[in-house]
């Protein structure tokens, strides 16, 4: 992890990215730290010292079952909130969360403002709207019992930004299938007109 305290910097990507709306609290000191593709911004070994804001690349949030599967939580390309879950709980991370690709994020300490930010009502519905998200995809990919066409679409109704599969490779960790399932399930849903595929690896839901 590389981080930068550069108050222009750091202004620039909290305007670019529009982090700067989910916070009323003024005078918050974020700084910016980038991070390796493969590298972990949080796991449950260790406490989350800071709230981290995702604002490029793609970070996976995972969690591991007693047998070593995977368990996945979230998959994200813009504007994430990580630290969430130990902000309300004060505790450990409860997950992975594992760069996929190189990533930006603006970082918040979060003992120094904890005070400040449980008053900040915008910041609590900002978490609220965190907890849904992931709250949601977790609940339409984990279910043994469907079918790889009924998660793919249950993702892409309720948890897939503007409705569309970005990536089949991705897709995979998310939906845990393989490849092979995947790539037959897709073709499966535009043969019945349910997805059209829209470029290399992109699929968007029908109305």
């Amino acid at each position: 992890m590389e981080k930068s305290y550069d108050a222009a910097l750091v202004a620039q990507w909290l305007r670019r990215s529009g982090v700067d709306q989910w916070f009323d609290t003024p005078g918050l000191s974020f700084f910016l730290a980038r991070f390796e593709k493969g590298e972990y911004l949080a796991d449950p070994g260790r406490p989350l010292q800071d709230l981290m804001c995702v604002v490029q690349g793609t970070v996976q949030i995972y969690g591991l079952r007693r047998d070593g599967g995977l368990v996945p939580v979230n998959l994200s390309s813009g504007p994430t909130l990580l630290g969430d879950m130990e902000f309300v709980n004060r505790g450990l991370a409860p997950f992975f969360a594992q760069a996929r690709t190189e990533v930006v994020c603006l970082c918040l300490p979060l003992e120094p403002n904890r005070d400040r930010l449980g008053q900040d009502v915008r910041f609590l519905h900002q978490v609220l709207h965190s907890f849904a998200d992931k709250l949601t995809l977790f609940s339409s990919v984990d279910l043994p019992a469907a079918t790889t066409e009924e998660r793919v679409l249950l993702y892409l109704q309720q948890s897939a930004p503007d409705h569309t599969l970005h990536g089949v490779e991705a897709a995979t960790l998310l939906l845990r299938c393989s490849r092979r399932q995947l790539q037959r399930a897709l073709k499966s849903l535009c043969e019945a007109g349910k997805i059209e595929k829209t470029g290399k690896g992109r699929y968007c839901l029908l109305p």
